[in-house]
């Protein structure tokens, strides 16, 4: 019997072959997600990208058969896919990189084109072709699967058990949710190609199906254990068992589940009170950026802030927040960084695959499980700027996707002209954002005296360009602290909106009122950066004769802030409150006003408790040694999405007290533990009332 043709013109074939390697190399080249954005792999990302534009192209203008297309809301919704991060780059006020960063999304919406009509080019070898398209996609995930477990492996000797335990898989990509992802993408490719697959190569798919979810397990993900939930309930829906083997199988399904989840320490901790607490961080940080992703969002909510803007746009509602970190790469839910970047238009999309996998699960029910499952994980992280995510979401949406009927003859002119648009923009307006190459060779020139001003110029245009950095202005702020104290504090107020927890960014604020004669400002700026690092009470600044005598008034505007607080029930509701309660002892203490117990008493944790309750003796943190250093920032150049750039290094000069940041750091609240909206308030001049 003949058996239908799989293959594709030569042309099409060298350029498949070619984006398939490349997006293996930026995949498998560890840590992948953000090596990507480092020199020569950008290349291999470039291609990546370039490839499924290049293909699609070549069926729209290389002549021969007409492109095949599916049914009109899956064709109207792969339009929409293509034309929306191109209109919302194009109304964003980071118009240059959001064009750029919205690559990703029209490479995946190209790449679900290209290989729908690869599947329904030929009536009679549809079945085949998605056969070879599920063996590509298994043979890609295979070589995932083991390059992540072998790596995670070189990774555990000479480590503890305890460590061993305890140690999440980051690999390849570079992050835990990462491997959950994938391996979540995996587990419904194997499993279809075990039960496809006879003898020899079952054996290989299951034991490919064993060892992701072994990757699943070593990620110690909790969205994770959403995701396999989902696949399980998704895998059940499709089969259609019947009510006994449905129930028995739900209830293998639920003790799987609950195996993976104990066998992790981190998802384990989700069920034990006793180590909830650890969790805490991760949840503080996650809900920081919902509530920015919402917000962001709701202010431009029908097209957003332009395809990767997060970064950029972040820090705009950072002082709104209470927690989290300083600046963010992505939001951490599909749904809401769609919300965010593409507005309205993106969440619609977002709705409308769900949509659509329900209504066509039954053409490929394997693809529909396989979305199901990482859609429902994708409610946890975003990860569709990295390009195998895309690429697998694509491939298995076009497996779902029906043909048009009847079958559309001609190449759609919708399709031409959102196509020849997005060439356009992003060939005449995507350009990277200058900004960071700005600011890291400020830092470079800033070391050199000779060369301040010249520093100076760049932070200046740097801002020019994008006054919501707050890396620019924290440091010009150092810069101008002596030779322009007004212009000093302007920026450092500009830099405390913008994050409003930065270390050092109130007392480089007291400093350039105090060169201005305002003491009393002054203050109330080393109040405010007292409360939001405490340790900073006992810094070895205060011994210099310019802030010494500043020291009894600034804690007494911080006791009296916080005694305000706590009386007025600005934090009395809040877990803050022993942490505020703390302080105040903690205070009184080291000036020796406590009254007996009283420090034993506010102590809220076990450390302090136990410490305490050795009655121990003040420590002398006055003659302690001083801990001399300049604080860099790693992550700035994967934000700014190029690892090409050095890794910035504040001209802050941080004086550490080395007895308080050492051995005795337990006895301090951490850096922000204060709520944002109260920070502010301080750093403002306001009370706690206000």
């Amino acid at each position: 019997m003949t058996r239908p043709a799989v293959s594709a013109p030569r042309p099409a074939q060298l350029l498949g072959l070619l984006g398939f390697a490349a997006l293996g190399v930026i995949t498998l080249s560890d840590p992948g997600a953000t090596r990507m954005y480092a020199w020569p792999w950008t290349i291999a990302y470039a291609a990546t990208l370039a490839v499924p534009a290049a293909l699609l192209a070549l069926r729209l203008y290389g002549g021969g058969r007409p492109l095949a297309v599916p049914a009109p809301l899956w064709w109207w919704s792969a339009l929409a896919g293509l034309a929306v991060p191109v209109f919302s780059a194009m109304f964003s006020r980071y118009r240059g990189p959001s064009l750029l960063h919205g690559a990703p999304l029209l490479a995946a919406v190209a790449l679900f084109l290209v290989v729908f009509d690869w599947l329904h080019a030929e009536p009679g070898a549809v079945a085949a072709r998605r056969d070879a398209l599920w063996r590509i996609l298994g043979g890609l995930l295979a070589l995932v699967v083991v390059a992540s477990l072998a790596s995670w492996a070189l990774d555990l000797p000479h480590r503890s058990l305890r460590e061993i335990a305890d140690a999440r898989n980051p690999h390849p990509l570079g992050h835990t949710n990462y491997t959950a992802g994938l391996a979540l993408l995996m587990l419904p490719v194997f499993a279809r190609l075990a039960h496809r697959a006879v003898g020899a190569p079952r054996a290989g798919w299951i034991g490919a199906l064993v060892l992701a979810l072994t990757m699943l397990v070593t990620s110690g993900s909790r969205g994770g254990l959403v995701g396999l939930a989902a696949l399980f309930g998704a895998a059940l829906l499709v089969a259609r068992l019947g009510w006994k083997r449905t129930t028995l199988i739900a209830l293998a399904a639920v003790v799987v589940t609950a195996a993976v989840a104990f066998i992790h320490p981190r998802t384990r901790a989700m069920f034990q009170r006793a180590t909830a607490s650890e969790l805490k961080v991760s949840d503080v940080q996650r809900t920081a950026m919902l509530e920015a992703g919402l917000a962001m969002g709701a202010q431009r909510p029908v097209l957003g802030w332009g395809a990767g803007s997060v970064p950029l746009a972040y820090p705009l509602f950072r002082r709104f927040l209470d927690g989290g970190t300083e600046n963010v790469l992505q939001l951490h839910s599909l749904p809401v960084q769609l919300w965010a970047e593409l507005g309205g238009a993106g969440l619609a999309g977002f709705l409308l695959l769900l949509i659509l996998v329900a209504r066509h699960g039954g053409r490929d029910p394997a693809a529909a499980v396989a979305l199901a499952g990482y859609l429902a994980f994708a409610l946890t992280d975003y990860q569709l700027d990295v390009p195998v995510f895309g690429g697998v979401v694509a491939a298995l949406a076009a497996c779902l996707a029906p043909p048009a009927d009847p079958p559309v003859l001609v190449p759609p002119r919708a399709l031409d002209w959102v196509f020849r648009l997005a060439l356009l923009m992003l060939a005449c307006f995507g350009r990277p954002d200058p900004t960071p190459a700005m600011n890291t060779r400020a830092l470079r020139l800033a070391r050199d005296p000779a060369k301040a001003a010249e520093a100076v110029q760049q932070f200046e245009t740097s801002l020019q360009l994008n006054p919501d950095q707050e890396i620019a202005h924290f440091n010009l702020g150092w810069l101008q602290v002596v030779s322009q104290p007004d212009a000093a504090a302007r920026h450092f107020r500009a830099a405390a909106r913008l994050v409003p927890d930065k270390g050092g960014v109130y007392f480089g604020l007291a400093l350039a009122q105090l060169n201005q004669g305002r003491r009393d400002e002054a203050v109330q700026a080393l109040a405010a950066e007292c409360l939001n690092d405490p340790i900073f009470v006992v810094s070895p600044w205060w011994r210099t004769p310019a802030l010494g005598p500043l020291r009894p008034a600034t804690l007494g505007r911080v006791r009296e802030f916080l005694d305000d607080a706590l009386t007025r029930r600005r934090l009395a509701s809040r877990p803050d409150a022993r942490e505020a309660q703390y302080l105040l002892a903690l205070l009184r203490w080291l000036d020796d006003q406590a009254a007996p117990g009283e420090i034993l008493a506010a102590a809220n944790t076990p450390e302090r408790a136990g410490y305490f309750a050795r009655r121990p003796a003040r420590p002398d943190f006055a003659a302690a040694p001083v801990l001399w250093s300049r604080r860099e920032r790693p992550g700035y150049p994967v934000l700014m999405r190029n690892l090409d750039l050095p890794v910035p290094v504040d001209l802050f000069e941080v004086q550490e007290n080395a007895l308080a940041a050492g051995e005795l750091h337990f006895l301090f609240p951490h850096k922000g533990w204060l709520p944002t909206s109260l920070l502010n308030l301080l750093a403002g001049g306001g009370r706690a009332t206000d």
